[in-house]
């Protein structure tokens, strides 16, 4: 494998160890004979929590959670992920153009300078296009839980080119496949760190390595792989391409099986989506389940979609397709429900939580014989409306300040050429609004 020129990404959370610069980076991760004898640090890990909501063929709708564990991993220990990830990019993005599937797989990966709306909006128009023809969605249950190891490993070395891992990418395989974690709350707690503001007092690290061997080492708070022979930690920064390389017989596989039935493959990670004749579908089904097998993953039947489209343009099919954020029936192309749910759901915590903010100001103000000041509403209007334009006619230090959900939706229903999706985010003003406006328990009043 030829060597790259080193990237860095600067990353500044607080973990076991301190933030690297760019030359500690290059140094550790640079150095293969010091990779392969590198004792890398538990992950941190938390729960991420999203709320699935759901339009049901009655028109009744279901609310589901959905919790993905998030593993983040030590500064040095990042930097040779991510160094290694790139360095094995470049084989594998080869591997896909040798093989006729690089439009295969989306996730990941710098498709045209596509994004998730890019990707969609083909899938839906293909489907347009093609009519008739019944769309097959897929979702592999627990994905990054349930890769096998031996076969990561398989899949590593005939990328490489080896018969067996090099010393410094099997020490990342072991980390990876033998990984420890500590909950990031329980971390805090022993240490008695704020999760509210963590780097307080300038801290830049949880604790110093002898307390980390006495505290939490000693004091049995590692947890280890659950599921022993399977299962990488999601959050690394090599455990995405990592996914995608395990996959690459399969994504092989089930594009020439597709393309010969006279059909569309795409995945983007856990979501595999197949376009085929209506005439193919059963075949399909028996593929995909097949395929799924020998790569020794497996299928989520409760998120299985299949829906079919009539000839004619502009029918609604079956049911309602549902990738990548967004839903299809054949006639109309929305967000999902559970995306708008989100968004509303920050947006009523933001603003209860600047009117805490304020409660707070105002009591230090009225014991000081101080004006109380108002709600500070400036960020709220930035994050949750379309007042975001306004603030991208003038620079900003802020990346995350040029864009929010409302720019997302206007561009998808640009993209996408779905004037609904603009209906479905039209009443976002007044329902901020009214959070505003709803008085907050406790809240001192202007003299």
């Amino acid at each position: 494998m030829t060597s790259a020129p080193f990237r860095f990404k600067p990353r500044t959370y607080l973990h076991f160890d301190r933030p690297l610069s760019k030359s500690e980076a290059e140094a550790v991760a640079g150095n293969p004979n010091q990779v392969a004898t590198h004792a890398f640090y538990p992950f941190l890990g938390y729960t991420v929590t999203t709320e699935k909501i759901q339009r049901e063929p009655d028109g009744s709708i279901t609310r589901k959670t959905k919790e993905r564990e998030i593993k983040i991993a030590a500064h040095r220990d990042a930097a040779i992920y991510a160094h290694y990830g790139h360095l094995l990019t470049a084989p594998y993005e080869g591997e896909l153009k040798r093989r006729g599937i690089s439009r295969s797989v989306t996730a990941f990966r710098s498709v045209g300078g596509g994004c998730n709306i890019d990707f969609a909006g083909e899938v839906f128009d293909y489907i347009e296009q093609h009519r008739p023809c019944v769309a097959l969605a897929y979702d592999l249950e627990k994905f990054f839980d349930t890769l096998d190891h031996e076969v990561l490993k398989e899949r590593w070395a005939a990328l490489l080119g080896v018969t067996r891992l090099p010393d410094d990418h099997f020490a990342i395989y072991r980390s990876l496949s033998q990984f420890a974690w500590v909950a990031r709350d329980n971390a805090y707690d022993l240490f008695g760190i704020s999760p509210h503001n963590p780097k307080a007092d300038k801290r830049r690290r949880i604790c110093k390595p002898d307390q980390f061997r006495q505290v939490v080492r000693a004091g049995g708070h590692l947890k280890f792989n659950p599921a022993p022979g399977q299962g990488i930690p999601q959050g690394s920064p090599i455990s995405a391409l990592l996914s995608n390389i395990y996959l690459l017989e399969f994504d092989t596989e089930m594009h020439a099986a597709v393309r010969e039935a006279g059909g569309l493959y795409r995945r983007y990670c856990d979501d595999i989506m197949l376009i085929v004749p209506q005439a193919a579908q059963a075949e399909m089904e028996g593929v995909m389940a097949a395929a799924v097998a020998r790569a020794k993953v497996r299928i989520n039947i409760g998120k299985t979609d299949i829906v079919s489209f009539p000839f004619g343009s502009g029918q609604t099919g079956s049911g309602q397709l549902q990738y990548l954020g967004f839903t299809y029936d054949g006639t109309r192309k929305l967000l999902r429900l559970g995306s708008l749910g989100r968004y509303y759901g920050k947006m009523r915590a933001a603003v209860s939580l600047a009117k805490q903010t304020q409660r707070k100001h105002n009591r230090i103000e009225a014991d000081k014989g101080l004006p109380l000041t108002g709600l500070k509403t400036r960020k709220l209007y930035t994050k949750y409306s379309y007042l975001i334009h306004r603030r991208n006619r003038f620079p900003s230090r802020d990346a995350r300040a040029q864009g929010n959900f409302l720019t997302y939706a206007y561009r998808s229903a640009e993209k996408l050429n779905a004037p609904g999706i603009k209906r479905q985010i039209r009443n976002h003003w007044t329902k901020l609004q009214e959070e505003i406006r709803k008085p907050i328990h406790g809240q001192l009043r202007k003299p």
